[in-house]
C-alpha cells in the first residue's frame, strides 16, 4: 500500500485544526449542495485530483482561502505537461 500524499489541502486543514468531518459539515452548512465524505477524503489524500471548479470553490469558501492555496500545480505539470 502506497504512502498517502501530503496535499496542500491536508496541510491547510492541519494548520486550521479542521478535520475532514468538520470540512464536510462546513460545506453542508454553507453550500446549497455538498460533497460526500468519500469525495472529501479522496481530495484531501490526493487520490482525486481532477474535480469540478465548483467543488474547489466550495472548499475555498468554507476555509476562507484562494484556489491557489489548494491547487497542486507541480503535480499537474509533472503528470500532464509534455516535456
Amino acid at each position: 500500500m502506497g504512502k498517502i500524499k501530503e496535499t496542500k489541502l491536508k496541510k491547510l486543514l492541519a494548520e486550521k485544526r479542521i478535520s475532514q468531518t468538520d470540512l464536510f459539515n462546513l460545506i453542508k452548512k454553507h453550500c446549497k449542495t455538498y460533497l460526500g465524505k468519500d469525495v472529501i477524503s479522496r481530495i484531501v489524500n490526493g487520490k482525486k485530483t481532477n474535480y469540478e471548479i465548483n467543488t474547489l470553490l466550495k472548499i475555498c469558501y468554507v476555509l476562507s482561502c484562494s484556489p491557489n492555496q489548494l491547487i497542486e500545480k507541480e503535480q499537474f505539470i509533472n503528470t500532464q505537461i509534455k516535456k
